[in-house]
């Protein structure tokens, strides 16, 4: 997953979906279908899931994602 975040060159947050196929040979079975640079952000959403699942606050992330942001414009 961070292999592809940072081929495509995203910043911030990203999810890549994945597709195992053991009939796949030199990938190890697993075909990236989609990288979203736009993941969910409502309670029932991965990304704020695993943060509170890490005891972390959604609400700082987001303060951190805004201020990296101003600072590369």
């Amino acid at each position: 997953t961070l292999g592809a975040h940072r081929a495509l060159g995203c910043r911030g947050v990203s999810r890549a979906d994945f597709r195992f196929d053991d009939r796949l040979e030199g990938t190890e079975g697993l075909v990236c279908l989609e990288v979203n640079t736009q993941p969910g952000m409502t309670e029932t959403s991965l990304f704020p899931q695993a943060l509170a699942a890490a005891d972390v606050s959604l609400g700082a992330v987001i303060a951190q994602l805004v201020e990296s942001a101003v600072q590369r414009s």
